[in-house]
């Protein structure tokens, strides 16, 4: 794993030295080090990197340690540092882990907390911990009772609209999904994104962020139109807000999915909706990102979909240029590139051009390995129908 490589990586070097000591000074007073560990954690929790999210939690416990046993901090944060380390841990894979500390997290709490008032809230924040790392090992049905007690108690005493009462909410949310309740997940999410708009306001990330996961939800409980109004509000805000070019790029790709998969009378505005993610695209992204090059090439299948071969053929040579350079002229990303290129000429009549496009394809399928089968059958069927077609 990548602990202990870069553990490995560094003993020659510092004993100690991690990716939390590369992020934060540790010449800083151990209050400031620990909040500038957990704007690190929150970041690099958004960018996906779990086991440096793991060492950022492992260093905010080691610091809590020092305050607790060197200046009689309070218990509590303590204690929450250690079920932050557990989670971290179930969200890396590392479930033994996870559940030791989660134990651990406990014991301080039970062993070290006297206060009946503070008691019954780290209570609630260990029973959020525990449904966070159940979910992520597989244990579904302890988790749902573990998230149902802490909506129960956290609800009576911290209030549903709080930052604990959101976490509640999206976890059961996740956890309903996994379950393949969908609407229960649907309604989860939506609970989520009313809190955080309520919290936060109507165009933050977080609010944005489970309002789209909501919409997904709905429509994979087949309520399509739902999803779609959903999603729609979504877009609409984050077109507003002009701050998270990304997450709207991928709004309107989902939405135009969405749309084209509602049938042809949707077509155009599943267009204008790839338009306007290629328009955000184009201005915010570098024009080789695989983000710009895979909008392109939806803009491309959908024009030729549609009959508007001349746009298909403009923007699938643009698509073949950049996967060239993205992936090498002998990918296969570029051989389905040239086979929708050969079949555009095919349908203009361009037979010369259609057969290099397909013979050109063809030679880097059958290169690859495995070959896909299928898909040389269908460029051989083709290039048999140019022959015949000029034989005739």
């Amino acid at each position: 794993g990548r602990l202990g490589a870069r553990g490995g990586a560094m003993r020659s070097k510092k004993p100690f030295e991690s990716a939390a000591s590369e992020l934060v000074p540790e010449t800083e007073h151990p209050l400031e080090q620990l909040r500038l560990l957990e704007e690190k954690a929150q970041e690099l929790g958004r960018a996906g990197d779990v086991d440096a999210v793991v060492e950022c939690r492992m260093k905010q416990l080691a610091l809590h340690k020092v305050l607790v046993h060197l200046y009689d901090f309070p218990v509590r944060d303590l204690v929450l540092a250690q079920a932050a380390l557990a989670e971290a841990y179930a969200d890396g894979g590392y479930s033994r882990q996870a559940q030791d500390h989660l134990a651990k997290a406990k014991e301080a709490c039970f062993g070290g907390v006297h206060d009946d008032g503070q008691a019954q809230r780290l209570h609630v924040d260990l029973l959020i911990a525990e449904g966070s790392v159940q979910l992520a090992v597989d244990e579904l049905d302890l988790a749902r009772r573990s998230l149902e007690q802490a909506a129960r108690i956290g609800f009576q005493v911290f209030g549903e609209y709080t930052p604990r009462g959101a976490r509640i909410h999206r976890l059961s949310g996740l956890l309903a999904q996994r379950q393949k309740r969908l609407q229960d997940a649907a309604n989860a999410f939506q609970m989520a994104a009313r809190i955080h708009e309520s919290l936060d306001g109507a165009e933050h990330e977080e609010t944005l962020r489970w309002r789209l996961r909501a919409a997904e939800a709905l429509y994979l409980a087949q309520k399509h139109g739902e999803a779609l109004e959903e999603q729609r509000r979504a877009i609409q805000d984050l077109q507003t807000s002009g701050v998270l070019p990304a997450i709207l790029i991928d709004a309107l790709s989902q939405m135009a999915r969405w749309l084209e998969g509602a049938g042809r009378e949707h077509d155009s505005s599943a267009l204008e909706s790839l338009k306007s993610a290629e328009q955000v695209a184009d201005q915010e992204l570098d024009k080789e990102d695989p983000k710009v090059v895979e909008i392109k090439r939806d803009i491309a299948l959908l024009q030729l979909k549609m009959g508007n071969t001349d746009i298909a053929l403009e923007y699938l040579q643009e698509v073949e240029y950049l996967e060239r350079r993205l992936h090498g002229s002998q990918s296969t990303n570029v051989a389905r590139t040239l086979k929708a290129l050969g079949t555009v000429h095919m349908v203009r009549h361009n037979m010369e051009d259609s057969e290099r496009c397909f013979q050109m394809a063809l030679r880097i399928f059958e290169a690859a390995s495995p070959p896909n089968k299928d898909i040389i059958r269908d460029i051989r069927a083709k290039l048999n129908s140019i022959l015949a077609a000029s034989n005739a």
